[in-house]
């Protein structure tokens, strides 16, 4: 009997791939795959997609840069490269008629390309050979640790990445409406060509197995609809070079085309979507920068569903994770931290315990004092939340924070030995939040620590543990209600659970 891991894994590939297979079926029965010449529709379809797809290129981009996430602006450079297919396809098909394209009815010589016919526009199967190999690119970039130089360097551009990369699509595809034959020169070649089909697919299926990877242990829709993209991407791109055009096969592949759009969409709407929350509350939490509506609202179902399976597997730290963020959220504020790190610190707070989740549950509630062995097995969670929270596209901030929450000033501390201002400054600052939330609260090996004898904790441990700066803006926070907090953990805790999916430890 298949287990639950093995039943959603043939369920993933035998729903991405059925399109893939019946239209390679039909292409190799002739007698299944009649010619369909359904101009009008064609243009509709397209037109409308091109549309869809410039709308989703927009609504990601702006997405990850608000949310801090690396790899949902990659995919919106993603769908922005299939807009070039649908523009292209649109405006040189031969209901479109644009200037200095031939259609296909014209019935002119033009230069051909695999897997198309009839003299059909040379600037048609250029820009989908091209298309797809960007798009193949960024989804394939996109599950690329989210710490690498490369992506780091991206991300620095955020602000005018997906503008200046839209721009060159632009241009391409005026290259490719008025002056296609050049162009398709580059690539027409049948070594160049078949290297350029090889890419792609290569890039897909690396995107898709490091997605599918990666989902298997966080449950992130995103990382689903990136498996599903992948897939129907590289199907796509074998129905295009091996089936003629205007016929069925053909026309599956705009469909599949279609669903790589619909894919990341769904995908990113699922990761967002918020049951328990009213729409205005969630929109309030993604477009703007109140601190409080960050931390009500800006932090996804899906990250929430990670904290709350963490908080499942070590009960003495419900709501733990919740108070660690609100206690660093005021220290920041505090401090005079901007919006960019005021959402690294919710985000880095949220998910700082994330890795405990490979540390075996009889560890974590040992009534007694832990052996050398299960010690280490303790140490090692932030490295482990840090290796989970890379693949997920969280940028250095966040990831300082997981990886060196428990470093020490005096270089004490662990994973990593650093020593003072070594250690990046939201770890610094979260570092005292999480160890006031942990002496506050109970535990199994003993009773909650009052406000004052915390405080009094953090002093003595200024310039051994923490950073003393920080302690010292610390010990003028003025207290805060208890109470409210604890209503506040409890209530967003419960919403956590009773509406998120599971999560694979």
């Amino acid at each position: 009997m298949l287990s639950p891991l093995h039943r959603s894994r043939l369920k993933v590939v035998l729903s991405a791939l059925l399109p893939v297979g019946l239209g390679l079926g039909v292409v190799l029965s002739p007698r299944l795959n009649p010619e369909l010449e359904l101009f009008s529709f064609h243009a509709l379809l397209v037109g409308a997609v091109a549309v869809l797809a410039l709308l989703v290129t927009l609504v990601i981009g702006m997405v990850g840069v608000r949310q801090r996430n690396v790899q949902v602006v990659l995919l919106s450079l993603a769908s922005g490269s299939l807009a070039l297919v649908y523009a292209v396809h649109g405006l040189a098909s031969p209901e479109a008629g644009v200037a200095g394209v031939t259609p296909l009815t014209a019935g002119a010589a033009m230069p051909e390309m695999p897997g198309m016919s009839g003299g059909y526009s040379v600037a048609l199967p250029v820009a989908a050979q091209l298309g797809a190999l960007f798009t193949a690119f960024w989804l394939g970039l996109s599950v690329s640790p989210s710490d690498s130089p490369a992506l780091r360097g991206l991300f620095r551009l955020r602000g005018v990445l997906l503008a200046c990369w839209m721009v060159g699509l632009g241009a391409l595809s005026a290259l490719l409406l008025l002056v296609p034959g050049p162009v398709a020169g580059l690539i027409r070649p049948p070594p160049v060509h078949a290297g350029v089909v090889g890419a792609t697919l290569l890039l897909a299926g690396v995107a898709a197995w490091r997605s599918w990877q990666s989902w298997r242990y966080s449950r992130f829709p995103l990382q689903l609809g990136v498996v599903y993209a992948a897939l129907w991407l590289g199907g796509a791109q074998v129905i295009l070079v091996v089936g003629p055009a205007w016929t069925l096969s053909w026309w599956i592949y705009h469909f599949l085309l279609v669903g790589v759009t619909a894919a990341l969409l769904t995908g990113l709407l699922m990761q967002g979507y918020r049951p328990e929350l009213p729409l205005g509350t969630v929109l309030r939490g993604l477009w703007n920068n109140r601190p409080d509506d960050l931390l009500a609202a800006g932090i996804s179902r899906s990250v929430q569903a990670m904290v709350a399976s963490t908080e499942a597997h070590d009960p003495y730290t419900a709501g733990h994770s919740y108070r660690v963020a609100l206690h660093a959220l005021r220290l920041a504020r505090e401090l005079g931290h901007g919006p960019e790190s005021l959402r690294a610190i919710i985000q880095g707070g949220i998910l700082h315990d994330i890795g405990k989740l490979d540390v075996p549950a009889h560890i974590l509630n040992a009534p007694g004092q832990l052996s050398a062995q299960e010690w280490s097995v303790v140490q090692a969670h932030p490295l482990r939340g840090y290796e989970r929270c890379r693949l997920l596209g969280f940028l250095p901030e966040e990831l300082g924070v997981i990886r060196s929450h428990h470093e020490r000033w005096d270089g004490a501390g662990y994973p990593d030995r650093l020593v003072g201002s070594e250690i990046p400054e939201l770890a610094r600052l979260l570092s005292i939040a999480d160890v006031y939330d942990a002496l506050t609260s109970r535990r199994s090996y003993r009773d909650p620590w009052s406000h004052e004898r915390a405080n009094a904790h953090i002093q003595e441990q200024a310039g051994v543990s923490f950073d003393p700066a920080l302690v010292a803006v610390w010990l003028r926070l003025p207290r805060l209600e208890l109470q409210a907090e604890e209503e506040w953990s409890w209530r967003w805790s419960m919403a956590v659970q009773s509406g998120a999916p599971g999560i694979a430890h």
